[in-house]
């Protein structure tokens, strides 16, 4: 009977407190236009697919604030294809006038026969990305990796 008087109090309890949640709901435009103006973003990218739609996404950043800081951090495939590949070479004029740091691995050149001297001047290099890509991540950096 204990039992019984107790699920009942139980269940009128829950009844007459209900709780109401509502979720904030953002557009996707209120979401896109939470990018900081003085932001810092890097992504660490793999391919030249990702490679292109990585300048392009700084692209977009950097002509919304000069002060948005953006890096594009190389490692595997993409490493040799940006040494041989000549369609990439506009990207990384474009990047270098638009002010994004592209960092590529040491360690992915030493495995795929790449030397500093196959980049144009602006490419810069780390002797770990995965390293170079945490520092980012301990200096504040948003970052994803693709």
């Amino acid at each position: 009977m204990k039992k019984q008087f107790l699920i009942i109090a139980l269940f009128a309890l829950s009844l007459t407190t209900s709780v109401s949640v509502n979720a904030q709901v953002q557009s996707v435009q209120e979401i896109e236009n939470s990018i900081k103006n003085d932001g810092k973003y890097a992504l660490l990218v793999q391919n030249s697919n990702h490679f292109m739609a990585s300048v392009m996404t700084g692209e977009e950043y950097k002509n919304k604030s000069k002060a948005i800081q953006f890096e594009i951090v190389l490692i595997g495939k993409v490493v040799k294809d940006l040494a041989t590949n000549k369609e990439l070479a506009p990207l990384v004029e474009k990047a270098q006038k638009l002010g994004i740091r592209i960092v590529v691995c040491e360690f992915a050149m030493n495995k795929l026969g790449v030397k500093k001297s196959d980049y144009p001047s602006y490419v810069e290099t780390t002797s770990n990305g995965f390293t170079y890509f945490f520092g980012l991540q301990e200096n504040g950096f948003k970052t994803i990796s693709l």
